[in-house]
């Protein structure tokens, strides 16, 4: 059973071309959806590290739609990834761009919305400004991205509102070498390192802040009016019966 006000994602299956990735939605009725890409998959890059738990969780808590998903060959996710550890440049990112619109994909289609705000951090922060140029990006926020890693000539063209957070303590990060287009927001985290070990809490609550900001939007159609009149639907949700009975506790002994 479901609580009420209880903070519950659903496990759901994202269709990447052939591929099934394995990912975690939550609803929300606030506008944008946020799309959440996760660090090197060769690296230990998952939807389950401390900064994607706490984008979902802090974003969510803040009403908006989330999907937080695995690139192919992480975790349960089918495929194989080309990433390959220990190299000093990324690679080759076209299945991590194809699978990231998959996500975008499948978040419009549950929500309803027409755009999405991104969420990357690290390596998932240089996906999305490889999915920058999609017109269903409305938004992007980029938490440490990989300066030393890829090139990120790009950021200077992207005409679309833009977040950077950048830790304090970063070598992965050299924020010095980012040029931003002009109305872009450059935040630094305070003692903070690359995996935000410390100002997890205040990365979380700069993200969902800057979200929230701007014009007020509309509030997106409640659950599963996005597919009622849909001729064909390639994503279903399942509902779980709300409970008002308290939570069940472990028993320590």
């Amino acid at each position: 059973m479901v609580q009420r006000d209880q903070f519950l994602e659903r496990s759901v299956v994202v269709k990447s071309g052939d591929l099934s990735l394995d990912a975690l939605y939550h609803r929300g009725r606030r506008a944008p959806p946020c799309v959440i890409a996760s660090p090197h998959p060769a690296l230990g890059g998952s939807m389950t590290v401390p900064v994607i738990n706490e984008l979902a969780w802090t974003l969510t808590r803040a009403g908006f739609p989330t999907l937080r998903f695995d690139y192919r060959g992480v975790g349960a996710s089918q495929g194989k990834s080309r990433q390959a550890p220990g190299g000093d440049r990324i690679g080759d990112i076209s299945d991590e761009l194809q699978d990231l619109r998959s996500a975008i994909d499948q978040l419009l289609h549950s929500t309803g919305a027409n755009g999405v705000c991104l969420v990357g951090h690290s390596f998932g922060a240089v996906v999305a400004v490889g999915a920058a140029g999609d017109a269903r990006v409305e938004k992007l926020v980029l938490i440490a991205p990989a300066t030393g890693a890829a090139d990120l000539a790009a950021l200077e063209s992207i005409r679309k509102p833009l977040l950077v957070l950048c830790a304090e303590d970063d070598a992965r990060c050299d924020r010095t070498r980012l040029r931003l287009p002009p109305g872009a927001h450059l935040e630094v985290i305070a003692d903070a390192d690359h995996s935000f070990r410390r100002g997890l809490p205040e990365l979380g609550k700069a993200v969902a802040a800057w979200v929230a900001s701007g014009s007020p939007r509309a509030d997106l159609p409640p659950p599963g009016a996005a597919s009622d009149t849909a001729e064909a639907e390639p994503f279903r949700e399942v509902d779980l019966p709300e409970s008002s009975d308290q939570p069940l506790e472990l028993d320590d002994g």
